[in-house]
């Protein structure tokens, strides 16, 4: 008597419980009104469709050929748009804008089954239609490994027509000079974007280092001009510091934000290819992430999501989270 007091599903079967539970959720006061649950409809990105006319347009780069550790991040495009689902019940709650109303999903670039140069290739000509094809929108891509970046970061040049900015949150340096013996990997890509002239030096930050690494390559982006804060410093500086920094080394040029998972602990972000002990918090992630909103934000992606290991989905609700609130502060 006392468990049907406190519990009336005890002793139910469990699908008669499911059934209460979905018929709650799916009626209203006014009747038997059915609404979308999170988990209905078909897995677009904050279930958006693909529409040129919206300001900000969300692009899968599913390919991880290049990781030294753990695969799986090609599996991650749709992983954010899975868990995106959970995001789109209403406004954010600091920006009070709707980003479900505000972005397009166009899909994934064909670059699984292919080499490195060729994945880079595919990926500079799809943003760069993309963008063509709507120059109004923001691109906002979500790999792949880091190396996928390098290609949007190619194409972004193009555009742009100079060296682009570029803020960076990484728990790995990214600055190797090989990737095995190939010139190219997601350790090496901003070292190439550096390189090949696609970012100015003088304006890159690098934030959240952490891993094992030689001296000698942890300093190459110093060396050229840039600037790199370990996580133990990130957890310190604040959003305004931060902004601060980016308004003394950026100012008004076209900033693109790259953001590899890993940067978050693990215990936040389980679910990528190369995690590393003593990140930073999502708390602390968001909190770096609105420090941008007045600047010249030309894009972003997050990169290194790995759902294999992702088992309870929080690192794929995280990268969705972090891509979400990018659009909410510039809606």
């Amino acid at each position: 008597m006392l468990a049907e007091t406190v519990d009336p599903f005890v002793g139910r079967p469990q699908d008669a419980c499911f059934r209460h539970h979905l018929y709650m959720r799916c009626t209203s006061k006014q009747g038997n009104v059915m609404f979308g649950l999170p988990y209905q409809g078909i897995a677009t990105f904050l279930k958006a469709p693909q529409d040129s006319t919206r300001p900000f347009a969300f692009l899968g780069l599913p390919y991880d050929c290049s990781v030294t550790f753990r695969p799986g991040a090609r599996m991650a495009p749709n992983a954010l748009r899975r868990a995106s689902m959970m995001l789109t019940d209403g406004r954010h709650p600091e920006f009070e804008t709707d980003p479900c109303a505000l972005v397009s999903d166009l899909g994934d670039l064909d670059i699984m089954q292919v080499g490195q140069h060729d994945a880079l290739r595919r990926i500079e000509a799809g943003v760069m239609a993309a963008c063509e094809q709507a120059p109004g929108q923001t691109l906002l891509c979500a790999g792949g490994d880091h190396m996928t970046t390098l290609g949007v970061l190619r194409a972004q040049r193009r555009l742009q027509g100079q060296p682009l900015s570029l803020i960076h949150f990484d728990a790995h340096c990214d600055t190797w000079s090989s990737h095995f013996g190939d010139d190219i990997g997601h350790g090496t890509f901003l070292r190439n974007a550096i390189d090949e002239g696609l970012v100015a030096p003088e304006r890159v930050l690098s934030l959240g280092l952490r891993s094992p690494v030689e001296p000698s390559t942890r300093d190459w982006l110093c060396e050229q001009g840039g600037e790199w804060l370990s996580s133990r410093e990130l957890m310190r500086l604040e959003g305004a510091a931060l902004a601060q920094k980016v308004r003394e080394r950026m100012g008004s040029s076209p900033i693109y934000v790259t953001f590899d998972i890993d940067v978050l602990d693990p215990a936040h972000a389980p679910g990528t290819g190369t995690p590393e002990i003593g990140g930073i918090t999502t708390m602390k992630a968001l909190e770096l992430l609105e420090a941008l909103r007045e600047f010249n934000l030309i894009g972003m992606d997050v990169v290194e999501v790995s759902p294999p290991y992702d088992p309870q989905e929080i690192t794929s609700l995280a990268a969705a989270t972090l891509l979400w609130t990018f659009i909410a502060m510039r809606g």
